[in-house]
């Protein structure tokens, strides 16, 4: 992960996406949220979010799937919070 960029492989395919917002959660974890400004049929941008483990050697990230609920609310909430600073600017 470099600046605001994070290139993931998907089926041995590069590809590039913006990373939004890092988020430092519970128990210490770390998450990203992150794009590729690629837009749902209502026009919204679709994000998503992961856990990532930052190699201390090598700097390599590793990006871990979110299979908890807790964890998801925890996300939502971080986000709606953003949001509705945004909103009262």
């Amino acid at each position: 992960m470099e600046g605001n960029k994070i290139v993931l492989t998907e089926d041995g395919v590069e590809k590039e996406y913006r990373v939004l917002f890092d988020i430092e959660g519970m128990e210490g974890k770390n998450y990203i949220v992150y794009t590729n400004d690629e837009k749902n049929d209502d026009g919204d941008i679709i994000s998503y979010a992961a856990e990532y483990v930052t190699n201390e050697e090598t700097g390599n990230v590793k990006i871990i799937s979110i299979k908890d609920d807790k964890t998801w609310e925890f996300i939502r909430d971080v986000l709606n919070s953003i949001q509705n600073e945004e909103e009262v600017k």
